[in-house]
Formats: C-alpha cells, structure tokens, sequence
C-alpha cells in the first residue's frame, strides 16, 4: 500500500502542478477574453482546496476526490472564459485531457467523479446556457456524442486505473514478501554468520597449530550440524597428514639410508670403474703392441716362406743334377766294365802273342843261325807281350779299383739323391707349414685388430661408464643432502602420540 500510496502522491502533485498552469492560462486568457476576470476567480477557488491538501502532503481518497473535481472543473470554467469565440469546439479536448491526467493518481473513484461532472455540466449547460457550452444554440446530440465518448474513455481509464492499482499492490506484496524473505534470509545469515565465526575461530586456532607443527591436535568441541561434516574432514585431513608426515620420516630415514649406501657403492665403483679403464687401456696397448709384432714375424714368415720357396727351388735344381750325376756314373761304370773287357781281350791277345812269341822262339831255335834275326824278333814280341800283359794287368787293376771307386761314387751319389729328396721334401713341408703360419699370423693379426678395436670400445664404454658412475655418485650426494634436508623439514612437526617426527640423521660419510 505504501508503494501505491506513492503514486498517488506523485500524481496528485503533477495534477496541482497541472492546476496551477490551468490557472495561470485562465488568468492570461482574462486580459483577452470578453468573460472578465470572473474564470480567474472561479479557477482560484476551484484549485485552492486540492492545492492546499496537496501541500499539505495528504494523499486520501478525500484530497483525491477534491483533485478531480477541480481537474474537471477548470476545463469548464475555460470553456465558459471563451464562450462564444472559435476556440470553444477546440476547448472540448480539454475534458478527454483532464480526464485522461486523472489516471496519474491510479484511482478510478475521481475518474467516475470527473465523468460525472463533465456530463452533468453539458447537460445541464446544453438546455440552461447552452452558449457558454457550444456555439450556435443547444445540441443534444453533440451532448450525447461527447457522452459517448466520455463514456469509453472513462471506461478505459478506470480498467486502467483499476490494473495499475492492482499491480502497483502486487508489485507491493511481492516487495514485501521479498523483504520478508529478505528479513528471513538476513536472520539466517546472521545465525550462519554466527555459526561460522564459532567454526572460523576453532579452525583458526586448529590452523594455528598446524602452523606451529601441532599434527596431534584435533577439534574436539562438536560443530553446528551444518559444519560438522567439516569438522570431521578437517580431523581426517589432519590425521592422514599426521599419518603421511610419519611415513615421510621413516621414507626419509629410508632414503638417507640408501643414499648413504649408494653413494658409498658409487664411490667404490667409481674406483673400480677407474681401475677397470686403466686395466683396459693397458690392455688395449698390449694388444696393440702385440699385434704388431705378430704383424712383424708374419712379414718375416712370409719373407721365410719366399726363402724356403727358393731354397726348394734350389733342393728341386740339385736333385735334378743328382740324377744326372748318378746316371753319368752309371754310364762310367758301364764304360769301365766295357774297358776291363777289352783290358781282358787285350790280356788274351798278350798271352797268344807271348805264346807266338815263344813258339816263335822255339822255331828260330829250330832254325840255328838262319833263326836268329827272327829268334831276336820273337824275344822282343814276347818282351812286348809281356809288357802289353803287365799294362793290361795294371790297367785291369787300375780298372777294378776305379770300377770299385765309381760303384761306391755310384751308391754315395744315389743316397745323395735320396737324401736331397728328402731335404725336397722336408723343405716343402716346411714352406707349407710356414705358409699356414704366415696365413695364421695374417688372420691373427686381424683377430688382434677386431680385439684391439673391441678394447678401444670398451676403454670408450668405460669412460663413458665411468662418467655416469660419477654423475650418479654425485647424484647419490645430492639425494643424501636433500633427505638429510626432508628430515630437518619433517623434525618441526609433533605428531600423534607426543612423539618427535624426526628421525636421527645418518652420520655423513668423509
């Protein structure tokens, strides 16, 4: 009601402000007008009663009323300030105007008023002073007509006065009702306000110790059943903490443990990894060095097994002269058995012709003197024969002996073949078994290469170990020094039970 109150209000003074310019015309129109300064008067003591209720801030239905009635007056009293000028047919709009300003106060009771008043004012007008209303004498159908028409307006105006009222009242309640929610609301909210402040202040304290490290604490004093769920989350979430925190310290004593003991490991395997690539750069230059010199005695196997090849060349060209030698001697030993033949013949021929020679002898004894000349031939034949039998028995001995001297040259030069077949031989044997050694040293040689290089990626492996046993030894120290750190974090903690939540530190190794 207060809301449609103050519309009403404000219409009312938007109709006396309306009043009072009606007035100010009426009174300019009293210098021009044949009417007198009697509708200024009229306009005066119509509007003063509403004005004055006006200003006097009241809003009744009373000072409503006494509006209307003077919203609807001042369009007759200009009509009658212009009666009989051309202006009256145009003053006419001036009711439909007034009557349609009234709505301003959302209150159909002055619209019915004014309605009223304007139809009894023609009325009445048309048959008693119908020249203060219409020009040119009494005109009941134009009464009519305007009636008509007063009639639909007023209709429309108080259906429209009738809805605004209704909904200004509507829009009242709901206002109402929202300030009745609201008033509602503001008491609940200042009772959750209160609730939540007894829950800030406990979990302010509780977050206070937390601050301190205080992970045993926990709220006991129960919540508001709204916050009580919190209560008991923030119990729980305090107690896995705790929970947490405690198997944090054990986790980080763990891992000093283990830091501890891998670092002490990489440290030991840093040196045997040092150790170890040492070793292998040895062993890499042994390699190295024994490939060379098994590189050198292939060079110098190979250099054997030419020698050897030509020395079996040679053994080859000497038993080839062996051969000829023996057959050579073969051939003079066959010459010498021939030469003691004829050695034999001749011998033969000596002794017949020493037989000749004796007989000769005999025969030039025979003869006396006519024999001596050929007594003295035979003599000398047989002094040859003699000789011959000497020469031939000296040469046959000669014979002999070099028949026996050329059948051992013979055997001695048959079992130097042997033999220098045998060298041929040994001497082939040994070219093909230094012909493996150097193809055995060549393929060792390259065996030892493959080694070699085997050893070289091994030292580079090894190094390459070696760098990251030491990026992990340094690795293992870090992680030492950050649980040793996690463990000064975690001893500001006090856990459940009054216990400390750190854990003694690992003494650190030098």
């Amino acid at each position: 009601m207060d809301e449609l109150l103050a519309v009403r209000r404000n219409g009312l003074k938007v109709l006396a402000v309306t009043c009072v310019l009606a007035t100010l015309v009426i009174g300019m129109g009293a210098t021009f007008a044949q009417t007198g300064a009697l509708p200024l008067v009229l306009a005066l003591a119509v509007s003063a009663i509403p004005l004055g209720l006006v200003i006097q801030g009241r809003a009744d239905a009373g000072t409503r009323l006494a509006m209307g009635s003077a919203v609807a007056a001042l369009p007759m009293i200009l009509l009658y300030q212009w009666s009989g000028s051309a202006l009256m047919v145009d003053i006419h709009m001036t009711f439909f105007a007034a009557l349609a300003m009234l709505a301003a106060m959302a209150d159909w009771r002055p619209v019915i008023l004014a309605a009223g008043l304007t139809a009894v004012h023609h009325l009445l007008a048309n048959f008693l002073a119908p020249d203060i209303v219409w020009t040119g004498g009494p005109a009941l159908a134009r009464v009519l007509f305007h009636a008509v028409v007063v009639v639909a307006e007023t209709g429309a105006l108080v259906i429209l006065c009738e809805q605004v009222a209704r909904r200004i009242q509507h829009q009242a309640e709901i206002r109402a009702q929202a300030e009745r929610i609201e008033a509602e609301a503001a008491a609940e909210r200042s009772r959750s306000a209160n609730e939540q402040n007894i829950v800030i202040s406990a979990i302010a304290a509780r977050l206070e110790a937390l601050a301190r490290g205080d992970l045993a604490l926990r709220m006991t004093e129960p919540f508001p059943p709204a916050y009580e769920a919190l209560r008991a989350s923030f119990n729980a979430a305090t107690a896995d903490l705790d929970q947490l925190l405690g198997r944090v310290t054990a986790a980080a004593g763990q891992i000093a443990t283990g830091s501890s003991e891998i670092r002490s490991a990489s440290d030991d395997l840093a040196r045997r990894t040092e150790a170890q690539a040492s070793a292998i750069a040895a062993n890499s230059e042994a390699t190295t060095t024994l490939a060379t010199g098994i590189r050198a005695t292939a060079a110098r196997a190979e250099a054997v097994n030419r020698t050897t090849a030509e020395a079996e060349a040679d053994a080859a060209t000497g038993g080839a002269v062996v051969e000829r030698a023996i057959a050579a001697m073969t051939a003079i030993e066959q010459s010498s058995s021939e030469i003691a033949q004829i050695v034999s013949i001749i011998d033969g021929i000596a002794f017949q012709t020493n037989l000749l020679a004796l007989n000769a002898g005999v025969e030039a004894a025979r003869a006396g003197e006519a024999g001596k000349g050929f007594a003295v031939v035979a003599t000398e034949v047989r002094a040859l024969a003699q000789r011959s039998a000497d020469a031939a028995q000296e040469i046959k001995d000669l014979i002999s002996a070099s028949s026996a001297q050329v059948g051992t040259g013979v055997q001695l030069v048959g079992e130097t073949g042997t033999v220098l077949r045998t060298i041929v031989e040994r001497v082939s044997e040994i070219g093909s078994a230094i012909s493996s050694i150097a193809a055995e040293s060549a393929e060792q040689v390259e065996a030892l290469g493959t080694v070699g290089a085997s050893f070289s990626r091994i030292d580079q492996v090894t190094q390459q170990n070696a760098a990251m046993v030491e990026e992990s030894n340094a690795a293992a120290h870090s992680l030492l020094r950050e649980a040793e750190t996690l463990q000064d974090l975690v001893a500001r903690f006090r856990l459940s039970g009054d216990r400390p939540a750190h854990v003694a530190k690992l003494s650190r190794a030098a």
